[in-house]
């Protein structure tokens, strides 16, 4: 009995050690293709009526992305948000933004929300989002 508690918790350890192997080998993946650049752009967002077409001025857009870490001393990323809204034209124009991984999310009363991660590679790079109305409820 006491070989088959100790083999039970060596089966226990093994496994478990080789989970957090096997999801460290995943974060690594991730974090190679996805890692915040230290390039900076200026992107553009244009929010418009899903079905018309119109700008919509005045959306909300948020934005949000990770610091990126320098070399020389490890540290968790910092998180960044930027809050705008978008002009008449239904533009709203962000500069100094990591190249990279980002997450924007564009909200207007009376529409649905959008929220989408996106790759910026590019500079200038232009994001069209189209907002559609809610469908009424039966």
């Amino acid at each position: 009995m006491l070989l088959s508690r100790y083999t039970k918790c060596l089966v226990a350890v093994c496994g478990i050690a080789g989970l957090l192997g096997f999801a460290r080998l995943g974060h690594s993946a991730q974090d190679q293709t996805d890692k915040p650049s230290t390039e900076t752009t200026t992107i553009t967002v244009v929010v418009k009526e899903y079905d018309s077409g119109q700008a919509i001025p005045q959306a909300h857009i948020t934005l949000e992305f990770f610091e990126p870490h320098g070399k020389t001393i490890p540290r968790k990323p910092k998180k960044i948000y930027y809050n705008a809204k978008t002009d008449l034209e239904g533009r709203c124009r962000l500069a100094a933004v990591n190249k990279g991984p980002i997450v924007l999310t564009v909200t207007e009363p009376g529409h649905q929300a959008y929220g989408m991660q996106l790759q910026i590679e590019k500079d200038n790079q232009v994001f069209e989002v189209r907002l559609k109305k809610p469908k009424p409820l039966l």
